[in-house]
């Protein structure tokens, strides 16, 4: 059964995902690195709007965001999701991706010898405004 693609609703997948044996857990992360659309689509009951956003996401924002997903999934963590609740009137929606792996990776290639860092997870907000 598909999860409400909410705070509640991916805290649940992911018990569900790290309760899975782990060849079921790596196939999922193997789709969040190669397919993050179908990912969401295919564990998430998504809204015609959630739908059509998902279809304009670019390759690079799928591939960057995926293996962020899949990188901190694979180091035994969460991802660290928040959606704000939508507020009454008009209002716009966007969406905060930070990686900070991709900003301590950048900060450490100038230091070889230095041991691989931990992996830290990758942070969603979804969160609205009004207009």
């Amino acid at each position: 059964m598909k999860k409400n693609f909410d705070n509640a609703g991916v805290a649940s997948f992911h018990m569900e995902l790290f309760l899975m044996n782990i060849v079921q857990r790596q196939d999922i992360i193997d789709l969040a690195r190669t397919d993050l659309a179908k990912l969401l689509l295919d564990y998430f009951d998504m809204s015609p709007s959630q739908q059509a956003y998902i279809a304009t996401m670019t390759p690079a924002f799928k591939l960057t965001t995926g293996n962020g997903i899949a990188e901190t999934w694979e180091s035994g963590q969460y991802i660290q999701f928040q959606k704000d609740a939508k507020p009454p009137g008009d209002h716009y929606k966007d969406m905060v991706v930070l990686d900070p792996n991709m900003i301590i990776n950048t900060a450490d290639q100038s230091n070889q010898e230095q041991s691989a860092p931990i992996r830290l997870p990758i942070s969603i907000w979804i969160r609205y405004h009004l207009q």
